[in-house]
């Protein structure tokens, strides 16, 4: 994981008042020569987080106030995701989830999230 906290900088409609509750997460799939966030996603800046932190973190991120959870770059840690959403779920987690990815993902992912994730937000590429 990179970071984590209250977010302004997405879709007004995910931010509200009290911002999206943004888990950045290190490493990309795609590799996109012109990402916004080269250090994260290239360089995988960042530290390792257990389920339970990862979880942990979520529920923060609720009682901060936040929207949402949004779940950026998450796909290459889809199953440890899982486990921490099932975790923060029955801690009482109530959010919708966000999923922010590049687009790309396979049809058992999707199917793995399927119920799981309330807001698909791709990053169209060219």
């Amino acid at each position: 994981m990179s970071s984590y906290g209250p977010h302004f900088g997405e879709e007004n409609v995910l931010v509200g008042r009290a911002g999206s509750g943004t888990i950045f997460f290190t490493g990309c799939n795609l590799k996109c020569v012109f990402c916004q966030n080269w250090e994260i996603s290239h360089l995988r800046e960042g530290r390792t987080v257990s389920v339970e932190e990862l979880a942990a973190v979520m529920l923060a991120l609720e009682k901060a106030g936040c929207h949402n959870i949004n779940l950026v770059t998450p796909t290459p840690y889809l199953p440890q995701i899982l486990t921490a959403l099932e975790n923060a779920a029955q801690q009482g987690l109530n959010l919708p989830i966000v999923y922010n990815c590049g687009g790309y993902e396979s049809p058992i992912a999707l199917e793995l999230l399927n119920g799981v994730v309330d807001i698909y937000m791709p990053d169209l590429k060219f």
